[in-house]
């Protein structure tokens, strides 16, 4: 997205970033949107200063098992 596009000048001027389903957005993702609002706010704060809310169903991830067996994956 280039800073000077519409799109752009909509982001500055949002109080408010509301992102729904985020369980289902990669890291990478994330990074992605958290650098895009870095470079448009000219800020260095993380998403660049604005306030955002996440939302989703959490119960939907899976767990984080690092080194488990498989009854320990199946238990989790």
């Amino acid at each position: 997205m280039r800073s000077t596009s519409p799109e752009a000048d909509k982001l500055r001027q949002a109080v408010l970033i509301i992102f729904e389903e985020i369980t289902m957005l990669t890291k990478d993702g994330l990074h992605c949107i958290d650098s895009l609002l870095r470079d448009l706010m000219d800020n260095d704060k993380s998403f660049g200063g604005e306030v955002i809310i996440i939302g989703g169903d959490f119960r939907q991830t899976l767990p984080v098992v690092p080194r488990g067996t498989r009854a320990v994956v199946i238990e989790s």
